[in-house]
């Protein structure tokens, strides 16, 4: 879509009088900065992959403004829709804020908070959300193994299984599904954005917590991502539990979410991307990768 078609959407269906777009990210979804005579918005243009859940994200996004919660402010169009739809794509109109993305070592215990309230809030969301449970997190990433004839698929398989033994009986409930710190940003206000709700789901809550004190790095073992991962957690947890109550949130659960989202973001990835995308020698790193980890955990648990 070029910018000239782009421009006469708005200007048909936004009363902003937008002038020039600005291209800021591309990637599954396209974000601009979008210049009108009334200021400056943020222009996010969402491609037909994503059509399933930005309907979910949108009304989690308009819940959460309604409730006072500090998300971006949706833009309504002239007909009061929080889109424009235009050939399988979805042009959304955000305010433009003068955000920088966390630093969550200095920001752990405010992280916790927000993460908090943003579960408490959600309990009484009356939208619908997909329900994710084994075949999500696992299940679907052994079928793909299986399918590309990967040579250690079964020991993944045992894996999983014994992940899975361990976190099936943990606390369900909302689960932003993506609470990275590039999706939580310090405004010029001061206050903490959470952004970009398109994989919330029902699932484990502390997955998120887990995802945002997640100090390990994703390709390559680093034996130091352990405690550096747990010594935030120890600051976050805290705070968050002012806002919302959780059990079974020690340290080994924490760390069984980031084997959780090792399995789940493969095959994530490969749905996305294709199953080209990735070779036997990216499988053995990954399964090496686990096998690493839940030797340092069972090792870290044993010491405590």
């Amino acid at each position: 879509m070029d910018n000239k078609t782009i421009l006469n959407l708005l200007n048909k269906y936004y009363p902003l009088n937008f002038t020039e777009i600005e291209p800021l990210r591309e990637g599954g979804n396209v974000t601009y900065a979008a210049n009108s005579l009334q200021g400056k918005f943020f222009l996010k243009i969402v491609g037909s992959a994503f059509s399933q859940t930005i309907l979910s994200s949108l009304d989690i996004n308009l819940y959460l403004q309604k409730k006072g919660f500090a998300v971006p402010e949706i833009i309504m169009t002239e007909d009061n829709s929080p889109f424009v739809g235009y050939e399988e794509k979805h042009l959304i109109v955000y305010e433009f804020l003068d955000n920088e993305e966390i630093d969550i070592m200095k920001e752990a215990e405010r992280v916790g908070e927000t993460i908090g309230e943003l579960h408490n809030l959600m309990e009484d969301y009356s939208g619908k959300l997909s329900f994710h449970d084994k075949e999500f997190y696992i299940d679907r990433y052994i079928e793909i193994l299986r399918i590309k004839g990967y040579s250690g698929a079964e020991k993944f398989a045992e894996y999983g299984e014994r992940l899975w033994g361990r976190v099936k009986d943990l606390p369900r409930g909302y689960c932003h599904g993506d609470m990275y710190c590039g999706n939580i940003e310090k405004g010029s206000d001061g206050k903490l954005y959470i952004l970009d709700f398109d994989t919330s789901h029902k699932g484990f809550p502390l997955y998120d917590l887990a995802l945002i004190c997640n100090q390990t790095d994703y390709f390559k073992f680093n034996p130091r991502g352990l405690a550096e991962t747990a010594s935030i957690y120890e600051r976050l947890l805290p705070e968050y539990l002012k806002r919302r109550s959780l059990t079974d949130c020690g340290l080994r659960p924490l760390f069984d979410m980031i084997a959780l989202y090792h399995f789940a973001l493969q095959a994530t990835i490969i749905e996305i991307n294709g199953s080209d995308c990735v070779d036997d020698k990216f499988f053995d790193s990954q399964l090496n990768w686990l096998k690493s980890w839940e030797e340092q955990c069972d090792r870290q648990i044993c010491q405590l």
